[in-house]
């Protein structure tokens, strides 16, 4: 145990919180690739860790709203670089096809891998949304097992607030599809609950706690049945989906679709 807790420390992006039985992830404003490596690295953690029945995500869920820096650092299309060249540095453009296919691949596989983790992870994962909820933060949120928010939540499954590279349309968006078409661009806290993404509407933070503070009581085995209950139709075949989706084989597939576009 005392390993876990010395790895715990070791995180930049992420605030990290280990109450008796539960693991507390928090996001700071500004997610970035690093974010999303420091979050799948958490969950490892919470998976390997024995002690540990709950995980819970809250903080800032606005990732990716379509500012200057994009939330996994990667843009499509013309792609600034700086290079040294006689001494000095000079910016260089490059619209070239194979670079977009590759910013495209980076971010997808960054995004896949995390998908993966949070459908196939051991342990209840819990999200608490208290303010804006939108693009890939919402992507996240979809994935977990209960969602949970405050009346001051609101959720924008807009593609204008997500990576460009979903264009292409890869599987680990579905989830965040399925809300747009139920929600359309933005919904309320009571709008979340009765389409279905949200669990439970409560009142402020403690009373959300106070409800953590419930699940820990519960015996671990029946905390994990529930678990299983709660998984939505969809989730393993898209497990299944993802999977194969980053076989080479299936890369090779969307390579030469693209090819032909």
């Amino acid at each position: 145990m005392a390993t876990h807790e010395r790895s715990y420390k070791h995180f930049r992006e992420l605030v990290i919180k280990q109450p008796p039985g539960l693991l507390h992830i928090h996001f700071q404003r500004g997610w970035n690739r690093r974010t999303i490596y420091e979050l799948m690295r958490a969950l490892d953690l919470a998976n390997a860790d024995t002690g540990i029945q709950l995980v819970v995500l809250s903080g800032e869920f606005c990732a990716g709203c379509g500012s200057e820096a994009e939330s996994l650092a990667l843009k499509q299309g013309q792609e600034k670089r700086m290079r040294q060249s006689v001494g000095q540095q000079e910016a260089v453009c490059s619209n070239d096809t194979e670079e977009q296919y590759i910013h495209e691949k980076a971010a997808n596989f960054v995004m896949r891998s995390l998908a993966k983790k949070l459908l196939a992870h051991s342990k209840l994962l819990v999200a608490f949304v208290e303010a804006q909820c939108l693009g890939l933060g919402l992507s996240v949120c979809s994935l977990c097992d209960l969602v949970f928010a405050t009346p001051s939540a609101a959720f924008e499954p807009a593609f204008s607030h997500m990576d460009a590279c979903t264009k292409v349309g890869p599987g680990w968006i579905v989830p965040h599809v399925n809300w747009l078409l139920r929600l359309g661009d933005r919904a309320d806290a009571s709008t979340a609950l009765h389409s279905g993404l949200v669990a439970s509407v409560v009142s402020d933070p403690q009373g959300f706690w106070r409800r953590m503070d419930q699940y820990l009581l519960l015996p671990t085995a029946s905390l994990l049945a529930t678990k299983r209950l709660l998984l939505r139709p969809w989730r393993e075949p898209l497990l299944a989906e993802l999977r194969a989706e980053g076989t080479p084989m299936a890369a090779q597939r969307r390579r030469l679709a693209k090819s032909k576009l």
